[in-house]
């Protein structure tokens, strides 16, 4: 019989692998039994200096047979030899050959011909190699980050005078079935797949200690479903067994894929054999995004593409993309299955990072799905709510209970971390288990605010999606991870204002502590649509009434008392708004001087906001992006007061997040030290007064 691996001399070994270079045939090529394989290698091996004579077992078809140069063997003696080496006379390739356990495995990368081969035994224990695409093998073409995103500290010449991390130990989850090392502090790296079986000496991370705890978040948070213990810590790394850790390297020095934005071996996470994955990129978005997707690929994930137009990584529609194609250019960045138009495979990412096949598993559900398996909200003194939870699996939801004794209830969502895939769907029931209010999500997060009865109630949390996730936006699937509820609960929030159904301040009165409340809001606390005939607003705040749902269409400011809404006046016109407010928004009161006073009654009305057919300010004004990230833009082109806007925002509890501030028409207004949520923008032109709702995501 014909030896399956021939040797020639040199100063390192040698290799025969058998390859065919115009592939029309794809069928599997038989090598023979693993027993026979591995007892090739070691006797070839043992012969260094042995003359190349024929080798037609390496045949995986009709064709050549390819040189291999082998750099790297390992053994144990028993059961387990391998080799890893490149392709004499082809730049670019690689091959590694694993026989262990009666189990042979393997592959052969030809980066310039785009091929791939794969060496796997059967049920039967026959090995075979195989053509198959080379991404099934190797993340390839994985573009590096946008320059903006690149940015970051310059490595140290001088590598071994580095120590250990300035960050503290960070862990996601201790004591996980598998873990992920972020490793930001250079590595010598030697005798894995990666580099032919030579050295890398990698340089260190150039993020600094900040963005290295961002991007610890960003991947953490996309991992969270998981088992998994994502961390920075070597020691930790170290706790765990061969197979059940990756080391992901962050590192400038990019001799494992030049060019590129970060690689990894499909389906290594398991391999047990030291082989790492990679990221070339610099800053937080770039780095993040590049872990995830590199670590995905370890998992055996594939990437996520289209078909039409023909691409390999897909960049997203809206402000989503999927981890699995290349989310540098959006927000929400969730694992996938396929769901947009056109996806080149339908791979469900869960199922397969979650299977056996890798020993991590989904996280335990950290509370019950119903009312009646409903975990206790954590309420402290004073009303005050602190609990946490993970929304682990698509369409789980997660129950909570508290009892109160009657008073205003004010529910935040949202993930704590600064990198979230949650986009929150919050409802509240009552005892009987019907819906009392439900929270309308703009952005991630959610809120919920209302006045209850004395008793028991439930507020549940689960993941939702946005738009259509075919062609706009995304669906549930990938919507997991973490989640805080902050808030109160009880009856400790001052009554800033209270509505009344008729004049004179009769039939139902309804009391309101500052807050931005929707028409379902309203209506959940019993106020009617168009119901509202007569008003109270105490003393430093003010109410701005709305005519439509959604703080829409005209809107006026009252302070004081108004004990009936038919018989008003402003600027000398009658003005009629009996039964006429839709959505409300109640606030500290942002007068710079005191209310005028008209018939010995502190009062004031004003004007912030007007239909297409009277406002000059309303309908010219562009504020932009909303949602926004960081900076928002106003504009307008009514006319300024000497080419100027004031501009205030406010949180909806009132709190002043920017001042009044003078700016040119156009400018850009930096809320980056804001936190996410929705806020108030007041903008005033010299003449006229516009408020309106942004969104800070």
């Amino acid at each position: 019989m014909s030896k399956m691996l021939k040797y020639i001399a040199g100063t390192s070994l040698a290799l025969l692998v058998a390859s065919v270079t115009n592939a029309q045939e794809k069928a599997p090529y038989r090598l023979g039994t693993p027993a026979g394989i591995l007892q090739d290698i070691r006797s070839q091996a043992n012969r260094p200096h042995a003359r190349l004579v024929s080798a037609t077992e390496l045949k995986i078809g009709a064709g050549a047979v390819l040189t291999g140069k082998v750099n790297t063997r390992r053994t144990d003696g028993r059961n387990m030899e391998a080799v890893i080496g490149e392709i004499e006379n082809t730049p670019g390739s690689s091959f590694y050959l694993q026989v262990k356990d009666g189990e042979v495995t393997g592959n052969i990368i030809l980066r310039s011909s785009k091929k791939g081969y794969k060496y796997y035994t059967d049920k039967t224990g026959t090995a075979y190699v195989k053509e198959v695409p080379l991404d099934s093998l190797l993340c390839i073409d994985y573009n590096k980050a946008p320059d903006g995103e690149t940015a970051g500290r310059t490595a140290p010449a001088n590598t071994s005078a580095l120590g250990a991390l300035a960050l503290p130990e960070l862990q996601s989850l201790p004591g996980a079935n598998g873990v992920v090392l972020l490793d930001f502090d250079g590595q010598y790296v030697s005798g894995t797949l990666w580099n032919n079986g030579n050295p890398i000496n990698a340089a260190p991370a150039t993020l600094t200690d900040a963005q290295q705890q961002e991007v610890w978040e960003l991947v953490s948070e996309d991992f969270r479903p998981f088992k998994l213990n994502v961390t920075n810590s070597e020691a930790v790394y170290n706790t765990y067994p061969a197979n059940r850790r990756m080391r992901c390297i962050f590192t400038p020095t990019n001799t494992a894929a030049p060019g590129a934005g970060g690689v990894a071996y499909v389906g290594s996470f398991n391999w047990g054999n030291e082989t790492p994955c990679w990221v070339f990129n610099g800053g937080v978005k770039g780095a993040g995004d590049a872990a995830s997707h590199e670590v995905g690929h370890t998992f055996g994930l594939s990437h996520d593409g289209r078909t039409t137009p023909a691409e390999g990584y897909y960049a997203g529609q809206g402000n989503w993309a999927p981890i699995m194609g290349v989310g540098y250019y959006v927000p929400v960045v969730q694992w996938s299955k396929g769901e947009y138009a056109n996806a080149n495979q339908l791979e469900d990412d869960l199922a397969k990072i979650a299977s056996s096949t890798y020993g991590i598993g989904y996280r335990t559900d950290d509370a019950g799905g119903s009312t009646g398996a409903a975990a206790a909200l954590n309420v402290g003194s004073g009303g005050s709510v602190n609990t946490n939870g993970v929304i682990e699996r698509t369409g789980d939801v997660d129950f909570y209970s508290f009892t109160t004794g009657g008073g205003a209830v004010s529910l935040n969502f949202a993930t704590p971390t600064r990198q979230p895939n949650l986009d929150i769907l919050a409802t509240l029931y009552n005892s009987s288990g019907g819906v009392v209010a439900s929270s309308n999500p703009t952005g991630l997060s959610a809120s919920i605010s209302t006045t209850l009865g004395a008793g028991t109630y439930y507020v549940s949390v689960t993941g939702t999606g946005y738009l259509d996730p075919v062609t706009t936006g995304y669906s549930n699937y990938g919507s997991l991870g973490s989640y805080a509820i902050t808030g109160s609960i009880g009856s400790s929030a001052a009554t800033a204002a209270t509505v009344y159904k008729d004049c004179n301040y009769g039939g139902y009165a309804v009391a309101l502590p500052v807050g931005s409340y929707t028409l379902s809001q309203l209506q959940a606390r019993g106020v009617v649509n168009d119901d509202i005939s007569s008003l109270k607003v105490a003393s430093g705040y003010e109410a701005i009434l709305y005519k439509d749902d959604n703080f829409g269409g005209e809107a006026y400011l009252f302070r004081g008392d108004f004990s009936c809404l038919v018989d008003l006046s402003l600027n000398g016109a009658p003005l009629n708004l009996n039964d006429w407010t839709s959505s409300i928004v109640i606030q500290p009161s942002t007068a710079k001087a005191a209310a005028a006073r008209t018939t010995g009654t502190l009062q004031y009305i004003e004007k912030v906001s007007a239909g297409v057919a009277e406002s000059k300010l309303g309908t010219t004004l562009n504020v932009s992006p909303n949602p926004f990230v960081n900076d928002v833009v106003v504009r307008t082109t009514a006319t300024t007061k000497e080419g100027f806007l004031y501009v205030t925002v406010f949180a909806l509890d009132g709190k002043t997040v920017l001042p009044a501030k003078r700016i040119v028409n156009g400018e850009k207004i930096d809320l980056s030290g804001v936190s996410k949520g929705v806020y108030l923008i007041k903008i005033f032109n010299g003449k006229d007064t516009e408020i309106r709702k942004i969104i800070k995501q």
